[in-house]
């Protein structure tokens, strides 16, 4: 499977809402622009950086 393959297949298996997110990452990389400074004010940065993202709560939940 290539990787264009694997994206699709990914693609097919997300929620709207993250959707929505990756179609904003997509058109970023799509303009050129370079990745570092916009991507950390990236709406998609922001939402990977959000409280429902982390992992800590999860991994040391006793």
């Amino acid at each position: 499977m290539n990787i264009r393959e694997k994206v699709l297949t990914i693609i097919e298996q997300l929620p709207e809402a993250k959707l929505e997110t990756l179609l904003n990452l997509a058109l970023f990389f799509k303009s050129g622009k370079e990745p570092i400074q916009p991507m950390l004010v990236s709406q998609a940065y922001q939402d990977w950086l959000s409280a429902e993202n982390d992992i800590f709560d999860e991994i040391f939940a006793d």
